[in-house]
């Protein structure tokens, strides 16, 4: 049941950042033409971008997570696993679990701010608290699949945690 809830939401998370890259896309895109060929922009364009943005980001961030195939830089892997590669691989897997924890933190701590101040976005008149709770929602989700996958490959580099597409 946990490795189909996790194939299901590393899926998920997959095509919401691919959607939202492409709404990103397709949004500028149309807005350019609107703007120098009919001059007339899209109403908010500069605030759904925005937006979406942060779901790319984010939602690719815990999709990575979810994976356990976040960019790794070997430059010194030859020397360090000869001596000491079981601390290696799991001080870098704190160092990740770490890092997610701090975004979610501070991403939900900006947004409780936000809400307290009850400020809101120039254009559209959206809460502003909605941008980092989104991101810090969707940092919890990808703390959670970096977690499983770290449980599922026994924190083995390389291994990918979602199997194989």
């Amino acid at each position: 049941m946990l490795q189909r809830l996790e194939a299901v939401a590393s899926r998920a998370l997959g095509i919401i950042a691919g959607a939202a890259l492409f709404a990103m896309m397709a949004l500028t895109f149309i807005d350019v033409i609107g703007r120098y060929g009919f001059h007339h922009s899209i109403f908010g364009a500069a605030e759904i971008v925005e937006q979406l943005m942060i779901v790319t980001v984010f939602a690719g961030l815990a999709f990575v997570s979810a994976r356990n195939e976040h960019i790794t830089v070997s430059l010194l892997d030859h020397v360090i696993s000869r001596y000491a590669a079981g601390a290696q691989r799991w001080m870098s897997i704190a160092i990740s679990v770490g890092c997610m924890l701090l975004i979610t933190w501070q991403m939900c701590e900006h947004a409780l701010d936000l809400l307290r101040s009850g400020k809101r976005t120039a254009v559209l008149d959206l809460p502003q608290w909605l941008q980092p709770m989104s991101a810090a929602l969707l940092s919890l989700v990808g703390l959670a699949l970096l977690l499983v996958a770290v449980a599922k490959t026994r924190g083995r580099v390389g291994a990918t945690a979602a199997g194989t597409d």
